[in-house]
């Protein structure tokens, strides 16, 4: 039974990958009126075409300089280190980018620390790949030193602020959430996260459960009410938790997210979480087709949306032999800030519609 069942999983993910080899062709097939002509904005995430030009865009979105500190405001899909120190099958099965390019941060590394006249740039602390926003460099070991002081000294409390978009509105505007997560097996062994209102001190002197403290807000709601910007600050960003959150806690899953975007489903006009391990969590996320529109997309071209979560702030208190506070803030970028655009968020101040680009590029 076993086996049968794990083949049966097995199917499911060939399934899933040969539907995408589909939908993906469909989508750039040079027959297709829609990609003839026009160059989707999400197809346009990775533009560099070489290594110069990601190091200039990279010199571009630094947004802090000093004490020892290099900040920069990552691009979506980069990953920090290496690629080939980890084993991404299952992301890529998760998030597809068109024309990725195959280089990561670290690469180009020297060159970055050469620019900006400093003798080295450690990785510290940031952004993950799979989203844009705020990561940090320390220009020495001491440096790094104090930054990991930092990160072990608010483990527990909220000093990242992130903002997500989500698929739908959320029911509250507001809130703030001492949480918990676990781990749970299925039949077949396999673990998935969930997030528990109730534990014991035992367990988590046990390692047993990962603490989540949250506070969370709207900042703006869509056009039509379709969607909504939203901040959240997170303890612990393990387990994917902030996307976990959104949508098994807030039932308003962030838009690109194809981990846990489908832990909550719509049920004859009501939504409901559902067992982790359902074969309909291996499904494609939901999203209505007004907010499709909105973002010019077709369903079946779906898996090219990106995870709309942008690491917006860090707060560093009493950094340093100085007890220096440093906040940092990320600027909105592509392809996060289109998107906003679209779907017409207010409360934003850097985006100027004023001077917006053109929503789609024609190819010349």
């Amino acid at each position: 039974m076993m086996s049968t069942m794990m083949l049966l999983r097995t199917t499911r993910n060939n399934e899933f990958a040969m539907a995408f080899c589909t939908c993906y062709k469909k989508y750039c097939t040079a027959g297709d009126e829609y990609t003839k002509n026009l160059v989707h904005p999400y197809r346009r995430i990775h533009p560099w075409k070489s290594e110069n030009e990601f190091v200039n865009d990279l010199l571009k979105n630094v947004i802090y300089n000093a004490d020892g500190i290099v900040a920069i405001n990552k691009p979506y899909g980069i990953p920090i280190h290496n690629k080939r120190l980890y084993d991404e099958s299952s992301s890529k099965i998760c998030h597809k980018i068109v024309n990725p390019v195959n280089y990561s941060v670290h690469d180009v590394l020297p060159h970055l620390a050469k620019e900006l006249d400093v003798p080295a740039l450690i990785p510290s602390m940031g952004s993950e790949k799979y989203m844009t926003g705020i990561y940090i460099f320390g220009i020495n070991d001491n440096v790094c030193q104090q930054l990991e002081k930092a990160r072990r000294r608010f483990h527990t409390h909220k000093f990242r602020k992130y903002w997500a978009i989500t698929t739908r509105v959320s029911n509250e505007i507001k809130g703030n959430y001492n949480l918990a997560m676990i781990l749970q097996k299925s039949s077949l062994g396999i673990k998935k996260p969930i997030i528990i209102t109730k534990w014991s001190n035992n367990a988590v002197k046990k390692d047993e459960v990962q603490i989540l403290n949250i506070n969370y807000k709207v900042i703006s709601n869509s056009t039509h009410n379709l969607s909504s910007l939203i901040e959240i600050e997170a303890s612990t960003r393990k387990w994917h938790s902030i996307r976990l959150f959104a949508s098994t806690m807030l039932y308003s899953p962030i838009l690109g997210d194809n981990y846990h975007g489908s832990r909550v489903q719509n049920i004859m006009g009501t939504w409901i979480k559902v067992n982790p391990f359902a074969e309909s969590c291996w499904d494609m996320p939901h999203i209505s087709k007004e907010l499709l529109q909105l973002l010019d997309i077709k369903k079946n071209q779906q898996e090219i949306i990106p995870a709309h979560i942008h690491l917006r702030n860090i707060h560093l208190i009493s950094f340093g032999k100085e007890k220096k506070d440093i906040s940092l803030e990320a600027p909105l970028i592509h392809p996060f800030d289109w998107t906003c655009r679209q779907l017409m968020f207010k409360n934003i101040p850097e985006l100027n519609n004023d001077n917006m680009e053109d929503e789609v590029k024609v190819v010349m």
